[in-house]
Parts: structure tokens; sequence; C-alpha cells
């Protein structure tokens, strides 16, 4: 059971920060993830072990490349709620808003140090037009996911 919760927790999360996404689309105009360029990152480090592919960008679109950066980012959030289930267990964080919001801030590290340089924006996106709001749009988004993961294993009774 514990294994079901985990995944849904996963999959609620990402889907409230695609919501969340949505609403700073309807109110600010500022886009949404662009999960096409996550499949074609994926598909190529997987078939030609290219992690590192700051020309990502240039690189041809790929066959259901959006549907597979789909599959990836909603992997991702389940990922992130296994942590934090190992994170109750051995009672480092407990299920709870101000948990989600503290493990939130510390997940923003892996788009900010791994996955923005990888794909050519740089430590914390300084080689995008817009650092700063690049930044902040991950600590927000994370920050939702994290929200919601403690929140939601508040609610499963963890």
């Amino acid at each position: 059971m514990e294994l079901f919760h985990i995944i849904i927790i996963g999959v609620l999360s990402c889907c409230a920060m695609d919501l969340w996404q949505r609403f700073l689309k309807f109110l600010f105009g500022i886009n949404p993830s662009d999960w096409a360029v996550v499949g074609r990152w994926f598909v190529l480090s997987i078939s030609k072990g290219k992690i590192y592919n700051p020309d990502i960008d240039n690189e041809p679109v790929i066959k259901k490349e959006l549907l597979i950066g789909w599959l990836v980012h909603y992997s991702v959030a389940i990922l992130y709620s296994f942590v934090f289930f190992i994170l109750i267990k051995y009672e480092i964080f407990i299920a709870s808003f101000f948990d989600g919001i503290k493990f939130g801030l510390l997940s923003v590290v892996i788009p900010w140090f791994f996955f923005m340089p990888i794909l050519g924006k740089g430590f914390l996106a300084i080689k995008t037009p817009s650092p700063l709001l690049a930044c902040s749009l991950a600590i927000w988004s994370h920050t939702v996911i994290g929200i919601s993961i403690g929140i939601l294993f508040k609610l499963f009774g963890y």
C-alpha cells in the first residue's frame, strides 16, 4: 500500500505544479516548462549517452518527445515522493506543510545545479536571458511540489 501512496502522491503533487504553472501563464503570461525538450534530452541521453547537451534546443525534434518529457516529469515527481517517504521513515521530516516547504526548497538544487547546466543554461540559469526569473520559477514550482507532497502524506496518515 505504501508504494501505491508514493505513486499517487507523486502524481498529484506533479499535477499541483502543472496547475501552478498554468496559473502563472494565465495571470502573467509566463510559459510553463517545455517538457518536449526534457523528452528530447532523455532520449538522447539514453540512446547516445549524451547527458550534457548544451545545444539541446538545436537538436532535431524526436518522435513523441513531448509525451516522453511528460512521462519523465511525472516519474521525477514520483521519485521526489519516494525520497520524502524515506525521510519520513528515518524521522528526518514529518508529513506536514512546513516540512513540505523545506523539502521543496531543498529539491530546487536539482534544476539549479544539474538540469539547467546539462541543458546549457548554466548553473542557476546564468546563461538564460533572465536568470533571476528562471531561478524564481524553479523555487516556486518546487515549493508547490514540496507542499503538496507534505500535505498529501499527512492526509494519507503518515
